[in-house]
């Protein structure tokens, strides 16, 4: 039977896409219920791919299952009603009300299957009509085909007459789970691939790691990517004051206290990245935290050094370290920022500018290094120096660049 949906006027109806995800019975006697709630990445099978349709630009979502007595819809009715989806789910539930509902949408509409996980860049490309980017193959299906299509698996249908749809995404085979142990594989490939495209050569080798590890932790837990944001804070600030204390002791701790912090900090985007929690709110979260603690460690070292030498002079090579981070993040940060919006971060790839590549906490390795062998004067001098160019060529791309050009 379908159910929550109100067709509109034909006349008045915007042309937007229709997403319909087939949940075919997964065979090897596996539970179809167990098979679509067991979750990848800290989400359930069927939660994800309506996700992932929903952030590639599908409208209006439907899911499409062979179950007469309605028990699968009923076990995830509530799992669909998630406030992210921000749209109520057609639920149908035969094949003649599939082919009823097809016809009569106005809309282009297509079917995936819901045992693929698909790619947001690529479903977005494909459904806004940039085929020669995108790696989703996809062909028409005529509607009275659907039968051999979906429930007896023959590709071989007749080509639709009605605009070329409906259309049968099928997904990479390489995305699709086909038995038990394919979870876990792409459990792994999802947490692998959760990086971002500027990381440094030493964040992917020393940071990322490291950052993956505690994300699998986290992936278990009901912690919220800004409350992981705030407990990399937390540790920023006690690598902050055990700095400002000057000895060798509390110097060598704060540095591993700051390491430890920036993994955590990797963490944070991982787990929204991984279970579509990303925020305008945790972007900008993310990006303050980490700078005040940039501000604050510089100028900690500074008068730490001072208070243990009595040489005013790591005083103000503290505070031009502090200073120059935050004119780097003023400049910086609406970059990083639009960069990192839906728009942008979900279906645009680009190669990442000079600037995005220098904003990142390469330097805490450095600093851990100087601290063991006790050494912190010199990584003052170079922070001192660096910030301040760094936040020199900022202003120069920003501002008398585009005035040259």
């Amino acid at each position: 039977m379908i159910r929550n949906h109100d067709h509109p006027d034909s006349a008045a109806a915007k042309k937007t896409p229709s997403g319909v995800l087939f949940l075919k019975n997964p065979g090897n006697a596996e539970d179809s219920i167990d098979w679509y709630s067991s979750k990848i990445a800290g989400v359930p099978l069927i939660l994800r791919n309506l996700l992932t349709l929903k952030r590639a630009g599908i409208e209006t979502l439907a899911i499409f299952t062979d179950d007469p007595k309605g028990k699968i819809q009923e076990s995830f009715e509530n799992m669909v009603k998630d406030s992210r989806l921000s749209q109520k789910i057609i639920w149908i539930g035969n094949l003649p009300q599939l082919k009823e509902w097809i016809q009569s949408n106005p809309n282009p509409t297509y079917i995936f299957n819901g045992s693929v996980l698909y790619d947001k860049k690529s479903l977005y490309q494909l459904i806004h009509s940039e085929p020669q980017n995108t790696k989703e193959s996809s062909f028409p299906v005529d509607p009275e085909s659907l039968e051999d299509l979906l429930l007896n698996n023959k590709i071989d249908s007749t080509p639709a007459q009605n605009n070329d749809f409906p259309v049968y995404v099928p997904g990479s085979k390489k995305m699709e789970i086909k038995k038990r142990e394919d979870f876990k594989i792409l459990h792994e490939a999802q947490v692998g691939g959760s990086g971002l495209n500027h990381d440094s050569p030493i964040t992917r080798i020393l940071s990322r790691p490291a950052s993956r590890v505690l994300t699998r932790i986290f992936l278990n837990t009901p912690i919220t990517p800004n409350q992981i944001t705030l407990i990399s804070f937390f540790f920023g600030l006690v690598s902050s004051f055990l700095f400002f204390q000057g000895n060798y002791k509390s110097c060598v701790i704060a540095a591993i206290f700051l390491v430890f912090s920036t993994w955590i900090d990797g963490a944070d985007g991982e787990i929204a990245r991984l279970k579509f929690m990303e925020t305008d709110i945790g972007k900008k979260l993310d990006i303050y935290c980490d700078n005040i603690i940039h501000f604050l460690v510089f100028t900690a070292i500074g008068y730490g050094i001072y208070s243990k030498t009595d040489e005013i002079i790591f005083l103000y090579l503290g505070s031009l370290a502090g200073l120059g981070g935050l004119l780097s993040f003023f400049l910086l940060s609406p970059i990083l920022l639009d960069k990192r919006s839906p728009g942008k971060q979900l279906f645009h790839t680009s190669e990442p500018e000079l600037a995005e590549k220098f904003a990142n906490r390469d330097f805490i390795h450095f600093l851990l290094l100087v601290s063991l062998i006790d050494q912190l004067e010199i990584f003052i001098v170079v922070a001192a120096v660096g910030a301040n160019l760094f936040a020199g060529y900022l202003v120069f791309s920003r501002f008398l660049k585009p005035k040259a050009a």
